[in-house]
């Protein structure tokens, strides 16, 4: 079915107050909102249709960084192309993508994901410019709540008691929210377990490989089930602790591991 642009036309858009983070507008499935903090502009998916940004008002449908040189005039352009929204980088600076590996460099592009997405621009100044998109979804009822009502419970992965246990011993940089955490290494996961186990009670005897196959079983498992970046061909090699911080950040990410699990190695300033 085509896309009906009488009644969704490429066309600019006013300021936004309160951003798109929390909102998704109505439009066709696939089609996508793009804005900076001066207005933004409305897509349909059509191919080879393009969504320009940069810091020249006059020369792209949005407008980021006006004031701030470090921005190029125009610093990128989303394009539809092969039923999808490509992100280019066509500036000096790399573009930030959160929840991705990797910056988006200039000379690059992407494909975007449906849903929302943040992309920063590091200005002068210490000054950071932000480029919200959403691409609409399936048509779907979105939920909505009253303030009073009882909180949604998230969906959270379920885990046995040991499986909880490791990997809070993994995790546990994470859940104390330390600068720029990473896994703990497996024979010290061993080594924490086995003094949780001594003070508080409970089984010893762990063993690095045995922490490991708890582990893995649950990222497997999760795998899966469909959650991305949890195998070897997905990240690739040299894979380093890619597989444990992506597991990890999933089980952060569903509320399934909460920083009151520390409690399990022995911490109760928590």
């Amino acid at each position: 079915m085509g896309i009906d642009l009488a009644a969704f036309p490429p066309r600019k858009l006013p300021a936004l107050t309160g951003g798109l983070a929390g909102r998704s507008p109505a439009g066709p499935p696939g089609s996508i909102f793009v804005y900076g903090s001066a207005g933004g502009f409305a897509a349909p998916p059509l191919e080879r249709l393009q969504v320009r940004f940069g810091r020249h008002a006059d020369e792209v449908e949005v407008c980021i960084g006006s004031d701030d040189g470090q921005v190029s005039r125009q610093h990128g352009r989303i394009v539809r192309a092969d039923r999808q929204w490509w992100l280019h980088n066509d500036g000096r600076m790399p573009i930030r993508v959160p929840n991705t590996a990797n910056l988006l460099l200039p000379g690059r592009h992407m494909a975007l994901a449906r849903g929302y997405s943040p992309l920063f621009i590091d200005g002068s100044a210490d000054r950071q410019h932000l480029l919200e998109v959403r691409v609409i979804g399936l048509a779907k009822d979105v939920p909505s709540s009253a303030a009073d009502e009882v909180t949604t419970a998230p969906q959270v992965h379920e885990l046995s008691d040991v499986e909880r246990l490791v990997l809070t011993a993994l995790a546990q940089r994470y859940l104390r929210q330390e600068s720029l955490p990473q896994p703990v290494a497996w024979q010290q996961v061993a080594d924490d377990l086995n003094a949780a186990a001594s003070t508080m009670g409970g089984q010893d005897g762990w063993h690095w490989h045995r922490a490991s196959n708890v582990a893995d079983a649950v990222r497997k498992r999760l795998a899966d089930k469909g959650v991305r970046g949890l195998t070897l061909e997905e990240v690739g090699e040299p894979v380093g602790n890619k597989l444990k911080d992506n597991l990890i950040q999933e089980l952060l990410a569903t509320a399934t591991l909460l920083p009151l699990d520390l409690a399990l190695l022995g911490e109760q300033d928590l």
